[in-house]
């Protein structure tokens, strides 16, 4: 799960500073803590859901209970990753919007809004004929695309009004930041309770339609508290003023809507069907021109970095490049992570021993597990990590990357074991699929903290912003990418594409992220000299 980021702020309203506090912090802190729980809530929740659901059979289970829209996993895959993909991508445009022109309040309320709509509207996609027909899958596309523009309007506002409860040097500000995480982690592990329990027991579109619920208590709570505990907090630019600032954000809640119109629109006619047959073809029967687009590709980016290196000053050349070869790093770390959503969350449903005595666990109930690790072990890491830096021994920035990625791995030696278990229409061992969550959350609390972070100590003032911007497209192209790979499943599994390794199964497809995982993790401990000489001084 990625951390928020951080934003420093010039001055604190006096509202603020001399208002309620509780456990020596603004109450405007723990408002927004519970505003952000029930819009991760919402996130993770639909996350959760959405493969499953998808991949479900028309007629329903093998009692023919809560039918699905009979997708392949290939299909079902594909749209999770653009989903997840471009959660993470319309961030960057909803931040320069609420920077430059309508402020992190108002874009609060237009992505809560946007989200709640969004997922009214899967839930009404459910409803009656629609459960089966067309048109209800281009409505539940619609709704998808609510979601990603109202993410992407929320997303990037809530941190940044946590930073700007407090002064830039104020000593609270990691402490209230923490807090803040836990509120991340709340949401997610509480959803699968909730919105997964529902949508596997009840009715897929029960489990969709209560993220709204969620998210329409938090905007309640934030209209209602405020105005007393967040005075003169995330307003618009003087410059823009209230009330045109209202109007345009109410333009952006409308080109929103009337985009994502567009979108399921689009689908109803075929559009993004004829695409993904487009990219199958070429995959599967072109691979030469498939590599050649990649190659082009990768060659625009490398000279774009190096053009954009030569644009800063010689001292801040090699910190610099150090950011991108973090950003290659942490991109390979969520595209193996995401298969949580994914491939992981199919086999975990479909061929996972999930009985505890007679009672069966929700497949759902397993996204839990990284949060709960993250609660249990979040504290422990940061004495460890506190601890070894007052001995001067904390591991660098590379090196936490590294154990990121080695951890990342060796979760996958579970899974991987878990699909020889089940290679021949056996069930896996659930605690197999338990201990793969562990080790991952694991590994993200090596990597995940640190990353923006790194970039904020780092990267020239002049060019933060647009450095941040760029990591948050990275974490784009690493779920977009994570959610195409899965989509490879079945033909891996099936021997149509072919591996140097024969486990058998799915266990031939997780293989692939203990090599990929493990073996990025080990090069970039060898590349750790060089990295630290690249390093800006005094920064980790």
């Amino acid at each position: 799960m990625a951390t928020p980021t951080t934003q420093p702020t010039l001055s604190v309203p006096d509202a603020v500073r001399n208002g309620p506090h509780m456990l020596g912090h603004p109450m405007g802190l723990f408002l927004l803590f519970l505003v952000e729980m029930w819009e991760r809530f919402s996130y993770y929740g639909m996350r959760a859901l959405l493969v499953l659901y998808l991949v479900r059979a028309v007629t329903g289970d093998e009692k023919g209970f809560n039918p699905g829209r009979g997708w392949t996993e290939s299909e079902a895959n594909t749209l999770y990753g653009w989903y997840t993909g471009l959660a993470y991508l319309f961030p960057i445009l909803g931040g320069l919007i609420a920077d430059k022109l309508i402020g992190t309040h108002r874009s609060m309320l237009v992505g809560g809004l946007l989200i709640t709509i969004g997922h009214i509207v899967l839930g009404v996609s459910g409803l009656g004929g629609m459960a089966n027909s067309a048109a209800g899958m281009s409505l539940f596309i619609t709704g998808l695309a609510i979601i990603v523009v109202g993410t992407g309007h929320f997303k990037p506002t809530v941190s940044v009004m946590v930073g700007q409860l407090y002064e830039q040097k104020d000593a609270r500000r990691d402490g209230a930041f923490t807090i803040f995480y836990m509120g991340i982690n709340l949401g997610a592990f509480l959803c699968a309770f909730v919105c997964g329990t529902l949508g596997e027991k009840v009715g897929w579109h029960w489990g969709f339609g209560s993220a709204a619920v969620g998210m329409l208590l938090g905007l309640l709570l934030y209209v209602f508290g405020k105005p007393k505990v967040l005075a003169g907090i995330g307003e618009a630019p003087e410059k823009v003023g209230a009330g045109k600032a209202t109007s345009i954000a109410l333009a952006c809640m409308a080109v929103g809507l009337a985009l994502s119109a567009v979108v399921g629109l689009a689908f109803h006619r075929g559009v993004f069907g004829d695409l993904n047959t487009w990219m199958n073809d070429i995959a599967t029967n072109k691979p030469k021109l498939g590599w050649t687009i990649i190659g082009v590709m990768l060659a625009g980016i490398l000279g774009w970095v190096t053009w954009f290196l030569s644009k800063n000053r010689p001292e801040d050349r090699g910190p610099v490049l150090s950011i991108f070869i973090f950003m290659f790093f942490n991109a390979f770390f969520w595209i193996a992570f995401e298969q949580a959503g994914s491939s992981v969350n199919v086999f975990t449903e479909q061929s996972t021993d999930r009985f505890v005595g007679t009672f069966e666990v929700p497949a759902t109930w397993f996204q839990s597990i990284n949060p709960a690790v993250i609660f249990t072990l979040a504290p422990l890491f940061a004495l460890i990590w506190t601890k070894l830096g007052k001995r001067n021994m904390n591991p660098s920035q590379p090196v936490k990357i590294a154990l990121g990625l080695i951890f990342l791995g060796l979760g996958f030696l579970f899974i991987t074991w878990a699909g020889v278990q089940a290679k021949s229409g056996a069930k896996a061992a659930m605690w197999l699929v338990f201990m793969t969550y562990f080790w991952h959350t694991v590994g993200e609390l090596c990597l995940s903290p640190t990353g923006l972070s790194y970039v904020t100590k780092t990267a020239p003032a002049r060019f933060v912003s647009l450095l941040m911007g760029i990591w948050f497209v990275s974490s784009f192209i690493a779920n977009l990418g994570g959610g195409l790979i899965a989509a490879r499943v079945t033909d891996i599994e099936s021997g149509k594409i072919s591996l140097p390794w024969s486990f058998g199964g799915r266990a031939d497809f997780f293989f692939m992220f203990v090599v990929s995982s493990i073996g990025a993790g080990l090069l970039i401990l060898i590349l750790t000299p060089l990295l630290k000489k690249l390093m800006r001084p005094g920064v980790d």
